[in-house]
């Protein structure tokens, strides 16, 4: 099933809750058109969170769920998700997704660092959105709400070009731990 993650784990390391105008299915399509353009970038890590200075890259890999596994968000994932999304939209939209950290040489060569491996989902009830979010594994260089606010900014941003009303951020709460 498209959007739904089986095993999705019960314990979430964050929580956001987003306020939002307009049909679930545009939010769905920008959400995805969004996370699909992240493939594709390169970013400074001081643009996806202000408070760490090192001196590195950060780009993303997006897979959509579907069931048991996560698939790539590619060219033809996206078409397909889009195609599916248009016919009927989701409660719930499930998501896995690598940050990846590089750092350059002083040759110019790219040097992989460790990554970190998180799931996403986000729970859509009518004009609120809720994001759920898990850390998985890795170092976790960027906090939690940081990565948040960057990804609700390129959803943002994906909703702007299509001349729609941004999602509005009323909270985001860590979660601890037990």
């Amino acid at each position: 099933m498209l959007g739904l993650y089986k095993n999705f784990p019960e314990t979430v390391h964050g929580i956001a809750l987003f306020n939002y105008q307009g049909s679930a299915k545009s939010i769905q399509q920008a959400i995805l058109c969004a996370l699909h353009h992240l493939n594709h970038e390169i970013h400074d890590l001081g643009a996806v969170t202000p408070y760490l200075k090192q001196k590195c890259k950060v780009s993303f890999e997006f897979g959509v769920a579907e069931g048991s596994v996560f698939n790539f968000l590619d060219d033809k994932e996206l078409d397909q998700c889009l195609r599916r999304v248009a016919e009927k939209e989701l409660q719930t939209f499930d998501f896995f997704f690598v940050v990846r950290y590089h750092a350059t040489s002083k040759g110019g060569k790219r040097v992989p660092l460790r990554f970190d491996y998180h799931v996403l989902r986000y729970i859509f009830q009518e004009g609120c959105l809720e994001m759920r979010i898990r850390h998985e594994r890795g170092t976790q260089r960027i906090p939690l709400d940081d990565l948040t606010d960057f990804i609700a900014k390129r959803i943002n941003a994906e909703l702007s070009r299509r001349t729609l009303n941004p999602l509005v951020l009323g909270y985001f709460k860590k979660v601890r731990l037990q």
